[in-house]
């Protein structure tokens, strides 16, 4: 290859990489801080989760900036685990997939697969629904009690459920 050539290329290629670089999308905004790193979620204050699935049930409340399991009495659920599976389920955006479905069955809706009550400092409990997973199995169905709309949630979130049961 001639240097005419190869200077061309190079050229070429840079003149792309601009192209590609001014026409990349905006990052996302960064969240404004939220004042303290023991809150469990933005938007909703979570002080008691309930997790039932199969017949077995954990429950655990908050302890300062801490989850600590109540039932059954000397589980061995991490305080992180709580947290990640309510990361999981609060901080991640679920997906809408039907507004009113016409069959809760073909979601796994009509005898959930497990149960997560969010008892909240305020305001009346949120309990989520799970499903079974998506043809792809790359999510879980959910919906909340009360609300006809079915989501699709990450498949961390049956992970988690999961982990936190065993």
């Amino acid at each position: 290859m001639r240097w005419p050539h190869a200077f061309v290329y190079v050229a070429l290629a840079l003149v792309l990489g601009v192209l590609a670089w001014r026409s990349a999308p905006p990052p996302p905004p960064t969240p404004p801080p939220s004042g303290t790193a023991s809150a469990p979620t933005p938007g909703i204050a979570v002080r008691q989760v309930t997790i039932e699935s199969q017949g077995r049930q954990v429950r655990a409340v908050r302890a300062g900036d801490r989850w600590q399991v109540v039932e059954p009495s000397g589980a061995k659920v991490t305080s992180d685990l709580v947290s990640a599976l309510l990361s999981a389920v609060l901080d991640t955006r679920a997906e809408p997939v039907v507004a009113d479905p016409a069959d809760l069955e073909e979601f796994g809706l009509t005898h959930p697969s497990a149960r997560i009550t969010l008892e909240r400092t305020e305001g009346a409990p949120v309990v989520l629904l799970l499903g079974r997973t998506n043809p792809a199995e790359t999510g879980i169905y959910g919906r909340l009690e009360g609300n006809p709309q079915i989501v699709l949630l990450g498949l961390n979130v049956r992970y988690y459920v999961d982990l936190v049961l065993r």
